[in-house]
Order: structure tokens, then C-alpha cells, then sequence
């Protein structure tokens, strides 16, 4: 197998995190990645907000959270999702939605056909590069939920994020707290080929 799609195999989600913050260098290179992402059009309308302050990423992760289980019962939306890497819907314990990650990227671009496109592809190149460099890494949804809240909108007016921005999902990254986890077999039948 050819080493660099060898290398994407073995990213996982990692929601454990050692209390320590990414290296400047390797932050730049993986934030340099999302930024030469495809866009449509080459538009290149999304910003990358990184924010390395913990009592701001502690208070916008329990937002999160409580975005994700908001008029729920947590017991009856349980699911397995990782044993070696716990999610918020794995561990009712876990308060924190960035999981105590010493970064949280948050991705916003300009509304439009292809916006969650144009964020989806920032955030792969970024995870895979974070990997590449010996960061760890975990995709986050429910983003357009935390900044529709009060302190979600203060929080984006004191960044400078334009109004007409739509925040569509946060990249968690920081360095692995325990072993490596092991990737789930992949399901059969997910490829469908067509020929002449």
C-alpha cells in the first residue's frame, strides 16, 4: 500500500487529550493544509478560528454537549461509539464536548450551495495533516447550534467573524493521552462500481 494512503487508515478520532498545547510549528503546517483545501470556485471564503484558551474551550465544549442531547435523555440515545476513545454518547460522565483538547479550530465560510463542502474539506485536510505530524485530532458537529447561543454569538463578535459567516463544525487537536486506538472493521457493500 502506498505509505501516504497507509498513513490515512490509521487516523482515528481521539477524544483523550495530554494536557499540553500543539507545537507552534506543527500548528502551522496543519492550519497551512486546511487552508490550501479545494473550494468551489477557489472562493476560498472560510476562516479558521483557533482558539488555544481553555476557559473558552471548556465553556463552548459543554455548549456542545448540551446541543447534543438538548430535550433528550442521554441513557436513551446511548450508543457505542468507541471503547477505546469514549464520545459524550458513550460516557454520560464526559461534561465536556471538546473533551479538554488545548485547541479547538472552528471553521466558518459564507452561506451557500456548497459551504459545508468547502468546511468539510478544510477540516479533512487539517485532520489528516494533524495526523501526519503527530497530532491527534476529532471532527466535531453541532457548531451552527453553540454560535446561535448568547455567549456562542460573543464569543464570534470578539473574533472579528463576519455576521453573514455560518459556523458549520470545530476540529479538536492536540496531542493522544493513552495507547493508539484500534480501527473498527470496515463494512462490506459501501462500494457500488459501475462498468460498460
Amino acid at each position: 500500500m502506498n505509505p501516504m494512503i497507509e498513513k490515512m487508515t490509521t487516523r482515528h478520532a481521539i477524544r483523550r487529550f495530554q494536557n499540553r498545547q500543539v507545537e507552534e510549528e506543527a500548528l502551522q503546517e496543519i492550519l497551512a493544509a486546511g487552508l490550501y483545501a479545494p473550494s468551489a470556485g477557489n472562493n476560498q471564503y472560510s476562516r479558521i478560528v483557533v482558539c488555544q484558551d481553555p476557559d473558552v474551550n471548556l465553556k463552548l465544549g459543554k455548549l456542545s454537549r448540551y446541543m447534543q442531547f438538548k430535550g433528550q435523555n442521554p441513557a436513551k440515545t446511548a450508543r457505542s461509539i468507541s471503547a477505546d476513545q469514549p464520545s459524550i454518547q458513550d460516557d454520560f460522565t464526559i461534561l465536556d464536548g471538546f473533551y479538554g483538547a488545548p485547541t479547538v479550530l472552528t471553521i466558518f465560510t459564507r452561506p451557500g450551495q456548497y459551504a459545508h463542502d468547502d468546511a468539510a474539506m478544510i477540516a479533512e485536510n487539517i485532520m489528516l495533516a494533524a495526523h501526519f505530524l503527530g497530532v491527534a485530532s476529532c471532527y466535531i458537529g453541532r457548531t451552527g447550534e453553540v454560535f446561535a447561543t448568547e455567549y456562542g454569538m460573543e464569543k464570534r463578535r470578539a473574533w472579528g467573524v463576519p455576521e453573514d459567516m455560518l459556523p458549520v463544525c470545530n476540529v479538536l487537536l492536540g496531542y493522544r493521552e493513552g495507547p493508539e486506538p484500534h480501527a473498527k472493521p470496515r463494512k462490506e457493500g459501501r462500494i457500488i462500481r459501475v462498468r460498460k
